[in-house]
């Protein structure tokens, strides 16, 4: 778990940026034009994504939800590729990530086919809960804690761990699966002015991916042999898989799982970090949550458009375009700012204010949006409530540590507390 965390938090210092509040910013370079003339996550002191390796790619940052919108809903203008040169083979190949046309429609077919409804739900009762609940249990006589080192960093990874059906026998195997998830996530997330310090950090998240890849694929093969094929977890329904007549090979499954670590896990802690430090920081509401639990779900989805995990969508232009009067050449880095989007007035009533009794009548696009939209929303949204409840439910009088050094939430690419000092009534 200190690895974990130390992964997190150098994650989270390296995007942070020069600036607390970037909202401010955001809005007065918007009621300018929705479209910036520059890269300006780079300007805010965040490595950026779509400048390319040496940094002299032309760049433009879309700051309104219409723009955002209309592009990520156009993949032939503005291309996910971008991802590819970003995290350059750390994954491994293919990657839906960023894959376009047919074979991300052939890829997101299968992962529709797994992660059904129905096999969230059987998964969610059977080993969701009683994880999540369970953690909170253990924590809840010591009357004080940080959220994100104690609880928050570590519950989504185990809840992928379940759900891809490896085996839970050994916590030393599962911790080290966990860290290498977010040691994999660092490789892409590079500041190449920096190369000493890019090459380390790129050539540490080849070998945690290498790991996972590997100790995935070990389980798959192990359990095909043995015929455990039967359950709802994605490694049995993978191998079951009828794919338009084809099965699945052995690697072929272990690489589509790998690639998932990177969305399932550290953003996801993200967004359930958000939602609960929001309410901690507005007592009133948060009992208003604790008395009437029909809330949760209205809390979890303003915190994501209010405080998203990820801020930026960033895409390249295939072709030559215009926007709000602006002309983008082909081969243009496009910064979509979706936290400045989910806050732009002309399409959210009082969008500066974390209210979940206004009805908001547009989505919040920071699981994406479009064809790119994360498949694990509903699985995340689920993690989220149960785990919202069970800190409700476990941690009495949960509030604030007013002598911890809370810090609030804080990142330019992405958002979220870095610590969360609390303290609750134990019994």
């Amino acid at each position: 778990m200190t690895k974990m965390n130390d992964a997190f938090v150098a994650l989270s210092k390296a995007y942070a940026g020069t600036m607390t509040d970037p909202y401010p910013r955001y809005k007065e370079l918007r009621e300018q034009s929705v479209v910036y003339k520059g890269d300006l996550v780079s300007e805010l002191g965040v490595p950026s994504l779509v400048a390319g390796r040496t940094g002299d790619r032309k760049v433009f940052t879309f700051l309104g939800h219409e723009i955002c919108s209309k592009a990520l809903l156009d993949p032939a203008t503005y291309s996910s590729v971008i991802y590819k040169e970003a995290f350059g083979g750390v994954m491994g190949d293919p990657v839906i990530l960023y894959q376009e046309g047919d074979e991300h429609r052939a890829h997101r077919n299968i992962l529709a086919k797994i992660l059904s409804p129905a096999a969230i739900r059987q998964m969610s009762d059977a080993h969701f809960k009683p994880t999540i609940q369970g953690m909170v249990k253990d924590i809840a006589a010591r009357g004080k804690g940080e959220l994100m080192a104690d609880f928050i960093l570590d519950f989504p990874l185990r809840v992928i761990y379940k759900l891809f059906g490896l085996p839970n026998d050994d916590p030393e195997a599962m911790d080290l699966f966990n860290t290498r998830a977010l040691v994999m996530v660092l490789g892409g997330m590079c500041d190449f002015s920096k190369p000493e310090e890019a090459q380390q950090r790129i050539a540490n998240a080849f070998k945690a991916s290498g790991e996972i890849y590997d100790q995935i694929l070990d389980v798959v093969v192990a359990r095909r042999a043995a015929g455990d094929t039967a359950g709802n977890d994605l490694i049995a329904q993978l191998i079951r898989l009828d794919n338009d007549g084809n099965k699945l090979s052995d690697e072929e499954i272990a690489q589509v799982l790998r690639p998932t670590m990177a969305a399932a896990g550290e953003t996801t802690s993200r967004a359930i970090a958000n939602v609960i430090a929001l309410l901690l920081e507005r007592p009133g509401l948060l009992e208003e949550v604790r008395n009437d639990r029909s809330l949760v779900k209205a809390a979890i989805d303003e915190a994501m458009r209010y405080e998203g995990s990820v801020s930026i969508v960033p895409r390249i232009t295939l072709q030559d375009t215009e926007v709000a009067g602006v002309k983008i050449p082909a081969g243009s880095g496009v910064s979509m700012l979706v936290g400045a989007a989910n806050r732009d007035p002309a399409v959210h009533e009082n969008p500066d204010e974390y209210n979940f009794k206004i009805k908001r009548n547009k989505q919040a696009m920071s699981f994406g949006f479009g064809h790119h939209m994360c498949m694990g929303m509903p699985l995340a949204k689920i993690e989220m409530e149960i785990a919202i409840n069970a800190m409700l439910d476990y941690l009495p009088n949960l509030r604030l540590d007013p002598k911890g050094g809370y810090e609030g939430i804080l990142g330019i690419q992405f958002r979220s507390p870095t610590a969360i000092p609390v303290v609750w009534d134990a019994g």
